[in-house]
């Protein structure tokens, strides 16, 4: 092949990249999609190939603070709390004059379900001194003062174009921080 052609191909090759960068970092969550409706805009199949990924933990933990301090809680990062049991789960986030706590359960299912946001379960996973994975801890129900949160909710797509149908990542972003703000009202009442 000539150089002249090679160039060409990696000169387009990186301003698809660029490109394709630019537009997931001018995302803006759609104002459309919200927590009651964002899986009718879920996209399987079809003729462009789409990309599903998940918020994951640490990029949850500070949107989950950030939304608490504009509610005006003061809070913390990984918590050890006990339960009345005597039990002890670590909080993502903790807010101590209100005793409330917030976990964000890691995981995900393969495929999106509208059911999957009735999840409350949570699984804490404990390891050994040696670094290895020791028995999970399972809870069907944690106290009402601790929320907790499943990252199989916070789904986005992408595909190499931009598209204003689909459930973009700010859009997820968003999802969590209303989920944030409609479960605090409900533990106020």
């Amino acid at each position: 092949m000539n150089r002249t052609y090679i160039k060409t191909i990696v000169f387009g090759i990186l301003i698809l990249t660029f490109t394709n960068c630019k537009a997931q970092t001018d995302e803006k969550p759609n104002p459309k999609i919200n927590s009651e409706n964002y899986y009718e805009y879920y996209q399987s199949g079809g003729t462009k190939s789409t990309t599903t990924d998940w918020l994951r933990r640490h990029e949850a933990v500070p949107i989950i603070i950030d939304e608490l301090e504009k509610l005006g809680f003061k809070t913390k990062q990984y918590i050890l709390y006990e339960l009345e049991d005597g039990g002890q789960i670590i909080l993502d986030v903790y807010n101590r004059e209100n005793d409330l706590g917030i976990v964000f359960n890691t995981g995900h299912f393969a495929f999106i379900k509208k059911e999957q946001r009735n999840t409350r379960t949570y699984k804490q996973d404990k390891f050994k001194i040696s670094g290895s994975l020791g028995k999970r801890k399972v809870y069907e129900a944690l106290p009402k003062n601790i929320i907790v949160l499943q990252e199989t909710w916070y789904w986005y797509q992408t595909q190499s174009s931009s598209n204003d149908k689909l459930v973009n990542k700010k859009t997820a972003e968003f999802i969590l921080r209303e989920d944030i703000r409609k479960k605090v009202a409900e533990l106020e009442k």
